[in-house]
């Protein structure tokens, strides 16, 4: 066999071989022997090959070294994520408005309500607070009944309910706001009496001596219906005419809030209450009675007149109770001394200098 043209031979030469040993491949299935140096041995002249190396080169692929890489990663965003909602809140919770982009802030709101009225209200804050703990020192209580009877009494000084309702409305304030003064009126008064004895002389005397207080003036009790314009008055009018039930017209139809719901209930009410032109009319007619339309500040109203009480003076068993807490509040302590009393026995301090005049305030 003769080797390609291409390759030039080479002659062969004793040299000393260098140790080799064969892989199990060459012993056992190659039938050429293979030099450590690349040296191909086919049993003729010897050339030499150049043994191509290639080196196989592990391609690694990027990749997050761990899972836990990956939950930090998600951790750090979304506790950004909260600090960013943090900050907005807390701007927001500085803020008690914003104009555009500017804010109006807690502390601006308070300073100004401090300036216009803080140490009042701190004042009051705090006596009612002393009329509490003291009134549960000394066991005093006022019941639901009490408080009532109160409320009673000064609903009839407006005509009724809806008038006194009326009235505390143009201060700013509700019945259950009256309700809570009367109680804590009504505490004070106890502790003021609470060493008073009355004896029956005294309050037959009373009696006797302050009848015009006990004087009730004449009253009508009457329904009404409020529209806007005559021509609608009149037409509920033709209503009432063919039967129609005065107090279901006046849930569908008048237009005061406070008396609608009811039917145009406005209770009892006296002279000098409701709108000139309103009480002459409702005072004129008879019971069972119903009017024109009657024009006033508000609109036009139909009034039926549906039970009326003529002035007199009630008897003394009738207005006892009244006259028991009269003569007890006559003989009890005034009330400033006792506020002097158990501000001077509280500890009482004051963290805001700006509010420090609310303690001299207690006293009225």
């Amino acid at each position: 066999m003769r080797p390609p043209a291409a390759l030039k031979p080479y002659p062969r030469r004793k040299e000393k071989r260098s140790r080799h040993v064969q892989s199990s491949t060459d012993s056992e299935g190659s039938p050429f022997g293979v030099s450590p140096f690349g040296v191909v041995d086919t049993g003729y002249s010897v050339w030499y090959t150049k043994r191509v190396l290639v080196q196989r080169v592990k391609r690694e692929e990027p990749r997050v070294k761990s899972k836990s890489s990956l939950r930090v990663i998600i951790i750090i965003v979304v506790i950004g994520l909260v600090v960013i909602g943090a900050l907005w809140t807390v701007n927001d919770l500085k803020a008690v408005a914003r104009v555009n982009s500017t804010d109006i802030t807690w502390k601006q709101f308070n300073d100004a309500l401090k300036k216009q009225g803080g140490n009042q209200m701190l004042a009051v804050m705090l006596r009612d607070e002393l009329i509490r703990q003291g009134a549960k020192q000394y066991d005093i209580t006022v019941t639901d009944e009490d408080v009532e009877a109160e409320m009673d009494k000064l609903a009839s000084q407006f005509g009724s309910l809806v008038g006194l309702e009326q009235a505390l409305s143009q201060y700013g304030m509700t019945l259950d706001d009256l309700k809570g003064q009367i109680e804590t009126t009504l505490l004070l008064d106890g502790i003021a009496a609470r060493d008073v004895t009355v004896e029956e002389e005294e309050l037959k005397t009373y009696y006797d001596e302050n009848k015009e207080r006990y004087t009730e003036p004449e009253q009508v009790k009457a329904r009404h219906i409020l529209v806007e314009d005559e021509a609608t008055a009149k037409s509920i009018l033709k209503q009432l005419d063919t039967g129609e039930d005065f107090a279901e017209i006046a849930k569908e139809k008048s237009q005061d809030p406070g008396s609608k719901d009811k039917g145009g209930d406005l209770g009892f009410f006296g002279r000098g209450v409701m709108d000139p032109s309103f009480e002459e009319a409702a005072f004129s007619l008879d019971i069972g009675e119903t009017s024109p339309p009657v024009g006033s500040m508000f609109g036009y109203h139909i009034i039926r007149v549906e039970d009326k009480k003529p002035e007199r003076v009630a008897p003394f068993e009738e207005v006892r109770d009244d006259i028991v807490r009269q003569v007890t509040k006559q003989k009890a302590q005034p009330t400033s001394t006792v506020l002097m009393e158990l501000r001077d026995a509280a500890q009482i301090k004051i963290n805001d200098k700006d509010l420090e005049d609310a303690v001299h305030s207690i006293i009225y």
